[in-house]
């Protein structure tokens, strides 16, 4: 599995909004590299909502 699959298994969810931000919700057990890599990806305009629930059994395989 690569690291970008991996990224993908921790996010809950991912929008646009207006004036160029991304509103990402991420699991609630994510590891730290993964707000890290969504900043790096999506830039200053990243907003984090409140986690998620842990992520799902079937999603951690």
């Amino acid at each position: 599995m690569s690291r970008e699959d991996e990224f993908e298994g921790w996010v809950a969810s991912v929008s646009r909004g207006d004036c160029g931000f991304t509103y990402i919700r991420l699991y609630v057990d994510a590891p730290e590299w993964v707000r890290d890599t969504a900043i790096n990806r999506f830039g200053k305009g990243t907003v984090f909502l409140p986690p998620a629930e842990t992520k799902p059994k079937a999603a951690a395989a």
